[in-house]
């Protein structure tokens, strides 16, 4: 592949580039002098570029096409093609390919955690703790949950429909929109996009983006999903009609919305920075670690096939999941993780009937064999401190604890000082030894998450755990049974 002369408009990842200019004759574009313009460089290299590698941020269209006549190859860092002149491509006979599969689960994981965030609020939650305002004010108002939500798709291909798996893991019954009907009758389709906004809680787009598809999202769409409806994009900003979108949360006329992308990119609408019921990310759906390696070693297998005449590529992801305590709530975060292509690890005082989830002894051997680490164990004195400075050192720099159990389960000034010397890799805490008193040292770190005690502060949780009290109460007036006795 040495002589295969690539193109790079700008650096676009380290270790893709590093390989690039290993393996090929790469050409550099921002390397060029100051201020020369871009058909300056083109002519001056158009000889030796046979291949472009591009991204959603720099398109490849006709007049790049045009000035490149050596050009036989397009291979996009992404999965997405619709920054690709394909008509010109194919008029040329220029090959394209993208990096499809290798982005799916993570543009999925990023759906259901932008819809999770959207209706628990949980940034918004974050910053609460962070202000202090958790112990100035007390608790933090109730929010909705998503498990049981009607869950819309609007495109059901590859990530769609991991997508879809993933939801139907929290309960959520599974509608979508697509071009036809999909053998998958467990999903109730819809021939157009406004009746599958009515009939659904949150809406996530995840189609491919054309001429169809621009602006798919409109007024009468987002109109259907209403006031107490949910927007996810993690398609592509042009799918939807900000301006009006825009409007509609301001005039909550939409319940709120999660948004990975927009259409000025990297511009967001500044409006919706004021609004506690959106969620913006920076276009951060295939944005890992893992991700980004395995795209780049996909754009460098398809340009090898390309320069050995071979047939083009395509390849796939699962964080292991330790839960401590493998009771009820231990039992549905194993059931939604395995969604995720998860494989589950646990510890309990003894080994459950779980064939599919491996059973470790001690909790040491149960973080060195886990990257996120979850406690979910009730406390008493044997489960105090369970999570101690060994666990965090087992589970390591690259480890991620979960504490959504009681404060009291981790040694939180092992934890800070794990967190603070990087010995641990990031945390997400519900809980909290001294509530609501939350360590001064957690509160700029950037690989921590800190929310106010609202595991179960849903408006569905509360009023089903006050309905239950009251239950209890009558049971006990009627000399009846009690439905949930303790003692």
């Amino acid at each position: 592949m040495e002589s295969l002369g690539v193109l790079l408009l700008h650096p676009m990842n380290a270790y893709l580039e590093q390989e690039l200019d290993r393996r090929c004759r790469l050409h550099r574009f921002w390397e060029a002098p100051p201020g020369a313009p871009l058909d300056e460089f083109l002519r001056a290299h158009a000889g030796s570029i046979r291949a472009v590698v591009s991204n959603p941020a720099y398109g490849v269209d006709a007049a790049l096409i045009d000035a490149l006549p050596e050009l036989e190859i397009v291979a996009s860092f992404s999965v997405g093609i619709d920054h690709v002149d394909l008509a010109k491509c194919r008029e040329r006979g220029i090959r394209v390919t993208n990096t499809p599969d290798v982005l799916t689960d993570d543009v999925a994981d990023l759906a259901v955690g932008l819809s999770i965030a959207v209706l628990r609020r949980i940034p918004q939650a974050d910053r609460y703790v962070r202000a202090g305002q958790w112990k100035a004010k007390g608790d933090y108002a109730l929010t909705t949950r998503f498990s049981g939500k009607r869950v819309a798709i609007l495109g059901l291909g590859r990530i769609g429909l991991a997508v879809a798996k993933r939801a139907e893991a929290f309960g959520c019954s599974i509608s979508y929109h697509s071009r036809s009907e999909k053998p998958v009758p467990n999903y109730k389709f819809y021939a157009n996009v406004v009746d599958l906004a009515a009939n659904c809680d949150v809406l996530i787009v995840a189609c491919s983006l054309n001429a169809e598809t621009y602006h798919i999202v409109n007024r009468e769409v987002i109109d259907a999903l209403g006031p107490e409806g949910v927007l996810i994009n993690i398609g592509r900003g042009a799918h939807v009609d900000e301006p009006e979108l825009v409007s509609a949360l301001v005039e909550k006329q939409l319940g709120g919305a999660g948004l990975d992308v927009y259409e000025n990119e990297p511009f967001a609408p500044e409006q919706l920075f004021g609004l506690d019921n959106v969620v913006l990310v920076p276009h951060v759906g295939s944005d890992t670690e893992e991700t980004c390696r395995a795209m780049a070693d996909l754009v460098l297998g398809n340009l090898e096939a390309h320069a050995s005449n071979k047939p083009l590529l395509t390849p796939f992801s699962g964080k292991r999941v330790g839960i401590i305590g493998l009771g009820r709530i231990g039992l549905a975060i194993a059931r939604r993780v395995e969604a995720f292509d998860c494989p589950v690890n646990y510890y309990q005082r003894t080994k459950q009937a779980y064939p599919n989830y491996s059973y470790y002894p001690s909790v040491v051997e149960l973080a060195a064999n886990s990257d996120v680490l979850v406690v979910a164990c009730p406390l008493n004195a044997q489960t105090r401190h369970i999570v101690n400075r060994e666990v965090m050192d087992a589970l390591g720099p690259k480890g991620v604890l979960i504490n959504i159990g009681r404060g009291p389960h981790v040694d939180e000034t092992e934890l800070v000082a794990a967190l603070a010397k990087g010995r641990l890799g990031g945390a997400g805490l519900d809980v909290f030894e001294e509530e609501p008193h939350v360590p001064e040292a957690l509160l700029g770190m950037d690989n921590v998450v800190v929310v106010p005690h609202m595991g179960s502060g849903t408006y569905e949780t509360r009023k089903a755990m006050a309905d239950l009290v009251l239950s209890n109460l009558e049971a006990h007036v009627l000399s009846k049974p009690l439905l949930t006795p303790v003692v």
